[in-house]
Order: structure tokens, then C-alpha cells, then sequence
């Protein structure tokens, strides 16, 4: 994943801020006139940790595999709606590593 994100970083998509007193990465999926909507990094490992070596735009738009709050989950990118911004980032050239 370290390539992905130093591409999301160099795009201007990865940043941090203060919760809780704690500092927290995120990476910035969408904004639009009333707010921005963004994922944790460790939420975004635990939903696509299955292509944590090999996080191409193939790989993230298949189905995966993966527990959040104990619960098993079985999901393709699009049905979880991350499709859309792996299009853009496609677009964007992201996935160039």
C-alpha cells in the first residue's frame, strides 16, 4: 500500500488531523459543497488488506473479504461504493507506480 498512498499524497488526497487528542491519517474520498467524506487508513486496510502487496486498480476493484466490528463481510468495491473513486483515481493517474 505505500505506493498508493505516497500517490495519493503526492495528489494532495492524504491528510491528518487531530481526534481525540490522537493524530489520524485519512484519505480524502470525495468533497462536495456541504463537506468532504473521508476513510481512516485502518479502516481502508481492513476493508482491502487482501491487496495490501499488490493494490493495483484491478485489484481494489474486485471483491474482498474482510471483518469490521467482528463481522464477516464479502463485498466487490462497487457494492461497498468505492468503485467511483478508484475510477477517478484511475483517471487521475494514482495507480502509475
Amino acid at each position: 500500500m505505500k505506493q498508493l498512498y505516497s500517490s495519493l499524497q503526492k495528489a494532495g488526497l492524504i491528510f491528518t488531523s487531530k481526534l481525540f487528542d490522537e493524530e489520524e491519517t485519512f484519505i480524502l474520498i470525495e468533497t462536495r459543497k456541504d463537506g468532504s467524506s473521508q476513510v481512516d487508513i485502518p479502516t481502508f486496510e481492513s476493508i482491502f488488506g487482501d491487496v495490501k502487496e499488490n493494490p493495483t486498480y484491478e485489484a481494489l476493484s474486485g471483491s474482498h473479504t474482510f471483518k469490521l466490528d467482528g463481522k464477516q463481510y464479502t463485498m466487490t468495491a462497487e457494492e461497498m461504493g468505492y468503485q467511483k473513486y478508484f475510477d477517478q483515481w484511475k483517471e487521475q493517474g494514482i495507480f502509475n507506480f
